[in-house]
């Protein structure tokens, strides 16, 4: 009879763990799990080798669910070796009394979707099988080794040992010539043990490695008992933190600094241990090939220290990928054994191995004998264990096929076609760059609610859309290609240490903060991008983002900026200044500042009169100032060749309604009167705005009109148009990106502070649109205000203005402003530049 449960777990380390304790002991399911291995703890249960331990400090390298398991467990070493993690695997799964879920020494060979029956089919090794509503892979990414890809292996006459599957009994190199293939972080681990014990050690290298000092120590038992009751304390802000560790923020970029103070926070990281080179020295280490340089040059200084011999430095020294590029290793004295006369260094790069031999190893240069040879090559990493169990989704259709030109996913938690299919950590999620554990936690979570909300509603199956799914890898993708981490070659982060595999981007390197942000925005939008019983729900604003704008939104989550609609008038304000370091820097120019109206006026070096833009600065009419918009003045007067004066207004709430209006269109009247003197047309104004100040600038032209000033144009960066609207844009994007509508709305009530609203405030309440001067308007794909906005573009050319309308898809409201790290922007200078050139010849011509 074949059994049936409700979930089925694949996998027994530290996510199977977890999945089977949430879904059995929390949710009350029936949940089988299978483990190929004899024991739990996953990886750490299958690498034994000598030197194995965790890259991450043993207190953040552990579960955070639960006080308990924190408080009960002391961590002897500051960074674990393998017997102590497995150890304490299998204390947590005796505390949890999950071992008994578990069938081991069972490997899932066939997991088969039934359609019509609304279940999976899972077959093992052993010619058992069940059947699950639900299957939750928990295989891990680095479960399955690289094949050897040396000829001869099965010839040799000596010891050949896997790191990957390593015995369990302790192997004695005592007097013997060893030989270790592979200098990756595995390689770098066993070799440094070995070296202390074996008579000759060759260690055949094709590429070195950026390895920096581990910085273990053992950890004294009243320091272990104090990290024990004040885990809570230790890892606070973990989840905030890129890479799930609260280490020190970087200082900022690396080209900002001198030689001299580069060199002195390299320093201050370097034997601190854990990934803080590359995460506390400086913020451009992985996106800016000249900042990650100066880290590399400064690995490499400390390399050469510690090598004697100059040509052997020069092997360790990397040269053809940058820092980062790879997943970086960890060392305890892997440079001084090298020192050592009875190890020495092969570069296979130069005398490729052609094989291994009954004697030991021949490259094309020498034949080596050995007495044992150990194969430190890497991993499949990501898809292959989940190609192993054998899965077919709906209509027959194999992940193997799926996944021929590289792996799909939805979050790394989902993929289209294969319902009710769960991945803890899967192709394309955050794990690659964030501490395992918790990221683990964070999608077992993610899986666990979503698996409560299907029970509760009596739904069958959720599904990733194809759709989200390719969203979702088109961000992956473009994250990934800002980074530097595309330049290396033969990286298992892009697939291509393993050959005829697809090279892509296998995980999101956006960091957890972003990660978690944009799972939480799909739940909290009722599983958005996924199919409830064969029904689409729309895929979430954070999965539509432009990558670089991902990212700068991430960096803010990481700095724990709040929600717009719960700052201060204060915060606010600050916030808005602070955008100025978004930006990138303007170019030298004539500035002069006059005091009234207050404003300043950038005059390029081009010989006039030149057409004018008179510019208003964005922040909700309650913040935002002249210095918010210097550096895009510059810019526009440079690249347009045009004077621009930058019209600074009174704020509310102190000044509300309508004195900014006021001031803008005294402003604007000024510069008809007094550009002249400055080089300006008065004849070819064009007037500008951005945020609210693109609605001040509206009204301005609205006015203008009215008076008989004519304007050459008018352009209106995602201009706020109505207090009242009610658009599908105010409710797709009521939580943001960024600007949310409850900081739209407290802003508009600053601002019109209980007055009348008229066309001075709402430009769309003007008794007639007609004879407004041309306009281009601007508009953002994740914005609120976006719709009203557009529906103001429309109501213009509807009374005959000329308009030209422009929706740029992936950004957020404010962007304009954030120049320096998002190179979209670009695009909304290119626009206003064509628009007012043309704008400028008109009027020309018709003169």
């Amino acid at each position: 009879m074949e059994l049936h449960y409700d979930v089925v777990v694949v996998g027994a380390g530290f996510a199977g763990l977890y999945a089977a304790h949430k879904i059995r002991n929390q949710l009350g399911l029936a949940v089988q799990g299978f483990e190929a291995a004899g024991g739990v703890g996953g990886t750490w249960w299958w690498n034994r080798y000598p030197g194995a331990r965790c890259d991450f400090e043993s207190v953040h390298y552990s579960y955070s669910f639960s006080a308990d398991l924190q408080r009960e467990w002391e961590w002897s070493e500051r960074f674990a070796g393998q017997p102590e993690i497995l150890a304490y695997l299998e204390w947590v799964a005796d505390r949890l009394d999950v071992r008994r879920v578990f069938r081991f020494n069972t490997r899932v060979t066939s997991t088969t979707w039934d359609d019509k029956a609304g279940r999976w089919t899972v077959c093992t090794d052993d010619g058992a099988s069940c059947t699950a509503r639900f299957v939750v892979s928990c295989v891990g990414g680095l479960s399955v080794a690289k094949e050897p890809e040396f000829a001869g292996s099965e010839t040799f006459k000596g010891e050949l040992y896997r790191t990957s599957n390593w015995p369990h009994e302790p192997v004695d190199f005592t007097g013997k010539r060893v030989a270790v293939i592979g200098t990756g972080s595995t390689g770098i681990q066993v070799i440094q043990e070995i070296a202390k014990q074996a008579a000759e050690l060759t260690v055949f290298q094709r590429t070195p490695n950026f390895a920096a000092p581990l910085g273990n120590a053992p950890v004294p038992p009243a320091q272990r008992r104090w990290n024990a009751e004040h885990h809570a304390e230790l890892r606070a802000g973990s989840r905030q933190h890129m890479i799930g560790v609260p280490y020190e923020p970087p200082s900022g970029p690396a080209l900002a600094t001198t030689p001299d103070e580069r060199r002195r926070i390299c320093d201050k990281y370097w034997d601190r241990g854990g990934f803080r080179l590359l995460v506390s020295t400086f913020s451009d280490v992985i996106f800016n090939q000249e900042a990650n340089e100066a880290i590399a040059g400064y690995i490499r200084e400390r390399i050469r220290e510690r090598v004697r011999d100059p040509a052997t430095a020069a092997l360790l020294c990397p040269t053809d990928h940058p820092y980062a590029s790879k997943r970086p290793p960890f060392e305890s004295g892997y440079y001084e054994a090298f020192n050592l006369p009875h190890v020495h260094l092969v570069d296979v790069r130069s005398a490729p191995i052609e094989a291994i031999t009954p004697t030991g190893i021949r490259t094309s240069e020498k034949s080596y004998e050995f007495d044992v040879i150990i194969l430190a090559t890497g991993f499949d990493v990501f898809t292959r264990p989940l190609l192993n169990l054998g899965v077919t989704g709906r209509d027959g259709l194999k992940l193997e096929d799926r996944w021929a030109k590289g792996p799909t996913s939805y979050l790394g938690i989902q993929i289209a076609g294969f319902p009710n299919l769960f991945l803890i950590n899967g192709p394309k999620s955050a794990v690659a760059l964030y501490n395992v554990p918790l990221a683990t936690e964070d999608n077992v979570d993610f899986v666990a609610a979503a698996i409560a909300r299907l029970a509760a509603d009596k739904i069958a199956t959720l599904e990733a859309t194809a759709e989200a799914e390719e969203a979702w890898g088109r961000l992956c993708e473009g994250i990934l290609n800002l980074t530097v981490i595309p330049r290396a070659k033969g990286s298992w982060y892009m697939g291509e240490n393993i050959p005829g595999k697809a090279r892509a981007a296998y995980f999101f390197a956006g960091g957890a903060p972003l990660y978690r942000a944009i799972c939480a925005e799909i739940a909290h939008a009722d599983y958005g991008g996924f199919a409830l019983d064969r029904v689409s729900v729309p895929i979430p604003p954070m999965v539509k983002l432009d990558p670089a704008a991902a990212l700068l939104l991430g960096s803010m989550l990481a700095r724990g900026m709040k929600p717009l609609d719960e700052l201060s008038l204060d915060e606010m304000r600050a916030v808005a200044e602070s955008l100025k370091e978004l930006q990138l820097p303007g170019p030298a120019m004539r500035v002069e500042t006059i005091e009234a109206p207050c404003a300043r006026i950038y005059v390029p070096d081009r010989e006039g009169p030149l057409p004018v833009i008179v510019f208003y600065h964005g922040g909700g009419w309650i913040a935002g100032s002249l210095d918010l918009a210097d550096a895009p003045c510059r810019q526009m007067a440079q690249e347009i060749g045009a004077i621009v004066v930058s019209a600074h207004y009174r704020l509310a709430p102190e000044h509300p309604f309508p004195a900014a209006t006021d001031d803008t269109f005294t402003a604007l009247c000024w510069a008809r009167k007094h550009v002249a003197e400055y080089g300006g047309d008065p004849d070819r104004i064009v007037v500008m705005g951005e945020s609210a100040g693109a609605n001040l600038a509206a009204v301005a032209a609205i006015r203008a009109r009215d008076a008989g000033l004519p304007l050459a144009g008018q352009v209106l960066i995602y201009p706020p148009i109505d207090p009242d609207a009610c658009t599908p844009s105010r409710t797709e994007f009521a939580d943001g990106p960024f600007l949310n509508r409850a900081a739209g709305e407290k802003m508009w009530a600053a601002y019109l502070s209980g007055a009348e609203v008229t066309a001075l405030a709402v430009p769309s309440r003007a008794a007639t649109l007609a004879g407004l001067a041309p306009a281009l308007v601007l508009t953002l794909e994740l914005d609120a205000i976006r719709d009203e906005a557009e529906d103001y573009a429309k109501a213009m050319a509807s009374a005959g203005v000329p308009v030209r309308l422009r929706r740029l898809d992936g950004l957020f409201h404010g962007v304009f402003n954030m120049g320096g790290f998002i190179p979209r922007v670009r695009e909304m200078h290119d626009l206003i530049a064509e628009f007012v050139a043309n704008c400028c010849e008109q009027v020309t011509e018709a003169a």
